[in-house]
């Protein structure tokens, strides 16, 4: 009996050694799990905050903020149809829009890709940033010519007429006695995008006349069918759709709306999906709302890491602010990576780059750009004389636009 309970005895114990063990070998050190998180896109650390009650204090965990940030700015480029693109600067210069290509880890190649004469109408970039090597134009501020074009092949698609004018003609037909003009249609280009559901690319914009009892209307725009149909939402628009306030992600566009009679929500982001045409709002961070409208401020959407990035300037702070969206509709889900500053040395803002690059005109006159794992500012080696400069992102593409022959 002495024996079986000396047996007994060392197998409970060995069981226990071993679950020891295995307890031993299941855990992982704090260290190991910031390291796998600290490399995940925004969205997906907010969604693995569930997880583990202290990961859900990752954002106030000092030692992790630093690791994911720095992993932000190195690694920016992976989760973006940005990879390997490069900078696109336009300027004006003798009267003509000019195209500089910036390329190389410090931007150290430049080309002059471009130049157009001004004479012929003075067309603006749309949006953060080419789709598929192709650039979106449009015409200022009328805002009703909008052109694709392709810098590397030289290839462009000039968008139709949309439907606003035969709608007035019809109007017209109905009312002899009518007075129309029709400089009094106004359009606001929103998107330009990619809708994956038929393999489509398209544009959207918001319609609005002077005349009272015409209801203003959005309408899209279809590459495949060459045509324009309205769109049967009731969205907040922006009525400035100043350039850097519109960013396009995974077959969704965002833009920035001010109008805060519009929008229930006040200043917020709209987020409108290509394939099944409907929309969400977001809420601004409360300092941004509070500053909107508001000259001295300077914003602009960007993609950093796969998600939605709100970059914010103020003269009074002078800081740079970078926020990123870890949830559509929620507030509260915007959280600040970076303050960046007392920068007394910016003149204007003018673009971010594919890793949270901020780029500016200095007080000087010069070019510059703020590298955001340093927190130096480099010179980009041109000297800008007009302040009508902007920063895109581009990646060339040697295909027809899409795919989609027209």
């Amino acid at each position: 009996m002495a024996h079986l309970n000396t047996t007994m005895m060392e197998k409970t114990t060995t069981l226990a050694s071993t679950k020891n063990e295995m307890v031993s070998t299941n855990y992982i050190p704090d260290d190991i799990h910031f390291s796998i998180l600290s490399k995940l896109p925004f969205k997906s650390l907010k969604r693995f905050e569930c997880v583990r009650k202290s990961w859900s204090l990752l954002s106030e965990n000092t030692h992790f903020m630093n690791m994911f940030r720095n992993d932000l700015v190195t690694n920016s480029h992976r989760c973006s149809y940005y990879d390997e693109a490069s900078l696109l600067l336009s300027v004006l210069e003798d009267n003509k829009k000019v195209l500089y290509s910036f390329s190389g880890e410090r931007f150290e190649n430049k080309v002059k890709l471009y130049s157009f004469d001004l004479s012929e109408g003075h067309f603006r970039i749309f949006g953060f940033g080419s789709l598929d090597g192709t650039l979106c134009f449009y015409d200022y501020p009328d805002g009703e010519k909008i052109v694709l074009w392709n810098p590397t092949t030289q290839t462009s698609t000039f968008l139709p007429p949309g439907l606003a004018p035969g709608l007035v003609e019809s109007i017209l037909d109905d009312d002899d006695d009518m007075d129309f003009d029709f400089d009094d249609i106004f359009y606001q280009l929103h998107g330009f995008g990619y809708d994956r559901v038929t393999n489509d690319y398209k544009v959207i914009r918001n319609v609005r006349f002077a005349q009272a009892f015409l209801e203003p209307l959005w309408e899209i725009y279809s590459l495949r069918s060459n045509m324009w149909r309205e769109l049967d939402v009731d969205m907040p628009y922006s009525l400035e759709c100043i350039d850097g306030t519109q960013v396009y992600l995974d077959g969704v566009c965002h833009w920035l709306c001010e109008d805060e009679e519009d929008s229930p929500d006040g200043s917020c982001l709209v987020s409108f999906y290509f394939s099944n045409e409907v929309f969400f709002t977001t809420p601004l961070p409360s300092e941004v709302e509070d500053w909107f409208g508001d000259l001295a401020m300077w914003l602009n959407l960007a993609v950093l890491n796969g998600s939605i990035a709100l970059v914010s300037y103020h003269e009074e702070t002078p800081n740079f602010h970078i926020s990123i969206l870890g949830e559509f509709g929620v507030k509260e889900s915007w959280t600040k990576l970076f303050i960046v500053g007392p920068l007394s040395c910016v003149e204007h803002p003018i673009g971010v780059g594919t890793k949270g690059e901020i780029f500016f005109i200095r007080k000087d006159n010069e070019l510059v750009w703020l590298d955001l794992s340093t927190q130096i500012i480099e010179e980009l080696g041109y000297k800008a004389n007009s302040p009508y400069c902007k920063i895109i992102i581009y990646k060339q593409n040697t295909l027809p636009f899409g795919g989609i022959n027209n």
